[in-house]
C-alpha cells in the first residue's frame, strides 16, 4: 500500500456507509405495505443508497489514484482497477459494477424507478457494501 493513502478519509467514508446501512435496514425491516404506505420511505432509502454508493466510489477513486496513479473515467473502471490490483475479488467487482448501474438509474433515469425494485435491492444487496468494506480494510490494514 502506498504511504499516501489517506486512511482517515477511507475510515470516514466507511462510517458514512455503515451509518446509512443501519438506517436502510431500519426502513426496509417494515412490511411492504407499511414501507409503501409513506412515499418518504422510498425516497429516503433511495437517498441513503446513493450516499453509500457515492462513498464506495470515493474510496475506490482515492485508492486507485494513490496506488496506481490512475483516474478512472467511470465507476466500473474504478472497480476493475481495484480488482486488477487484487484489492477486490472478481465476484465483488462484478456486483459493484451492477451497483454503479443501479446508481445511474437512480440519478439519471429516476422517473423509470420501480419502487419494488428499490426495496428489493435494499433488502438483498447490502452485504455487498459490507464485503467491500472488509476487502478495503484488509488492504489498508484497518478494520472499517
Amino acid at each position: 500500500m502506498s504511504q499516501k493513502v489517506n486512511v482517515e478519509l477511507v475510515r470516514q467514508r466507511a462510517r458514512e456507509i455503515r451509518e446509512s446501512l443501519d438506517k436502510i435496514r431500519t426502513y426496509t425491516a417494515q412490511s411492504d405495505a407499511d414501507f409503501f404506505a409513506d412515499e418518504r420511505n422510498l425516497y429516503t432509502v433511495m437517498h441513503l443508497l446513493l450516499i453509500c454508493i457515492e462513498a464506495v466510489a470515493a474510496i475506490c477513486n482515492h485508492l486507485l489514484a494513490k496506488t496506481a496513479r490512475e483516474a478512472p473515467a467511470s465507476y466500473a473502471e474504478c472497480f476493475e482497477g481495484l480488482q486488477h490490483l487484487n484489492i477486490l475479488d472478481e465476484s465483488l467487482q462484478n456486483r459493484l459494477i451492477h451497483m454503479a448501474r443501479f446508481r445511474n438509474i437512480l440519478v439519471h433515469r429516476y422517473w423509470q424507478i420501480e419502487p419494488a425494485r428499490v426495496l428489493r435491492y435494499a433488502r438483498e444487496n447490502l452485504d455487498d457494501f459490507e464485503h467491500y468494506l472488509y476487502q478495503i480494510g484488509q488492504f489498508v490494514g484497518q478494520q472499517l
